[in-house]
C-alpha cells in the first residue's frame, strides 16, 4: 500500500509540478534560441561591462547603495531585449537605408544610444521579452 501511495505522490508531483515548470522553461529557452547567439552575447558583454563599471563605482563609494546595484543588474539583464525592440522599430521605419555620416558622429550616437537604451531597458526589455515569448511560442504550440 505504501508503495502505491509513493507512486501516486511521485506521479502527481511530476504532472502538477515538474511538467509545467519544464514546459515553461522550454518556452523561455525558445526565446534565447530565436535570437542570434553572437548578437546576444555581444549585447550582454557590453551590458555587463557597463554593469561592472557601475558596480565598482557603487561598491567603492563610502555608502554603497545595494538596491541601486540590483537595479543596475536588472538593467543589464534586460538590455538585449530592449535593444531588440529598438532595432526592430528602426528596421521597420528605416528599412535598408544607408546613411553616410562621419565616424565620430556615428560613434557618439552609438554611445548615447547605448546609455539611453540601457537606462530604459527595464520597461522596454520587458515588452521585448513578452513579445518574443508569444511570437516564438505561437509557432511551437
Amino acid at each position: 500500500m505504501l508503495l502505491v501511495l509513493d507512486f501516486l505522490i511521485l506521479w502527481w508531483y511530476n504532472k502538477a509540478i515538474i511538467y509545467p515548470w519544464r514546459l515553461t522553461m522550454e518556452k523561455f529557452t525558445n526565446i534565447f534560441k530565436s535570437l542570434d547567439r553572437s548578437w546576444l552575447i555581444r549585447h550582454y558583454l557590453f551590458s555587463f561591462a557597463f554593469f561592472a563599471l557601475l558596480a565598482y563605482l557603487t561598491v567603492s563609494n563610502p555608502r554603497p547603495s545595494y538596491p541601486a546595484l540590483f537595479l543596475f543588474l536588472l538593467f543589464s539583464l534586460f538590455y538585449p531585449f530592449a535593444m531588440f525592440v529598438y532595432e526592430s522599430i528602426v528596421n521597420l521605419v528605416m528599412g535598408d537605408s544607408i546613411f553616410l555620416i562621419p565616424i565620430l558622429v556615428m560613434l557618439i550616437w552609438k554611445i548615447v544610444r547605448f546609455f539611453m537604451i540601457w537606462l530604459f531597458s527595464l520597461p522596454i526589455g520587458i515588452i521585448g521579452l513578452i513579445y518574443l515569448y508569444f511570437a516564438v511560442n505561437r509557432k511551437t504550440d
